[in-house]
């Protein structure tokens, strides 16, 4: 179905977009934290302090794991909405024109970062331009859509051989870059939470009428 821009389509896909988008960054302050708890029980294991047993170390690697793979998940949501959008259309996308256009969208942030370091107008807490290559991996979008639907989406017997390790180690830039750009418009900014209509209105306290009181 197409819609227009400021029509109740739009404005209905607007607020999935939005959820889409607090879904996602709840699952990266997850993984922060379980990230975190992870770099310093290792620290302290370097430092011969106390050893973790391994039930603790494979429930922080479980936990660190599903943070990160959900994080994955709803940003890949969030890019499909955001190119429905584009194209003002709900029809089903197809798997290489969402490739193209996360392969294209990350294209363009990467480029602007090395612009922007390169002409001294990048904020102070950036990277060096080392740590930025000039062309995004050409299999960098295939390779988080297939992680997407294996590691979070699709039960598979694939899952368990996968490491969502070396995707870190070799795509995590390009994931943050996409996620940073879309968190100050659709990130939680303002102290009001925003009004995600039957989302927000949800509860498990419903009364009917001539129902108990």
């Amino acid at each position: 179905m197409k819609f227009k821009p400021g029509d109740a389509t739009d404005s209905a896909h607007c607020t999935a977009l939005k959820h889409e988008f607090l879904r996602c960054e709840d699952a990266f302050k997850d993984f922060q934290t379980y990230g975190t708890i992870m770099i310093m029980k290792d620290q302290a294991e370097s430092e011969r302090k106390p050893p973790f047993s391994q039930d603790e170390k494979r429930l922080v690697a479980y936990k660190t794991y599903n943070a990160y793979s959900r994080f994955i998940h709803h940003l890949y949501e969030f890019m499909l909405g955001a190119l429905a959008r584009e194209n003002w259309s709900t029809a089903k996308l197809e798997a290489a024109d969402a490739d193209r256009y996360i392969a294209g969208h990350a294209q363009r942030i990467l480029t602007a970062r090395r612009q922007a370091i390169q002409t001294g107008t990048a904020p102070a807490w950036e990277n060096d331009i080392s740590y930025y290559p000039e062309k995004v991996p050409t299999d960098f979008a295939k390779k988080f859509r297939q992680l997407r639907n294996k590691s979070s989406g699709h039960v598979t017997h694939e899952r368990p051989s996968i490491s969502l390790s070396e995707f870190y180690e070799e795509y995590h830039k390009y994931i943050h870059m996409l996620y940073w750009i879309g968190l100050g418009h659709w990130g939680l900014r303002d102290k009001e939470f925003p009004d995600l209509k039957e989302i927000t209105k949800f509860s498990v306290l419903i009364r009917k009428a001539g129902g108990p009181g």
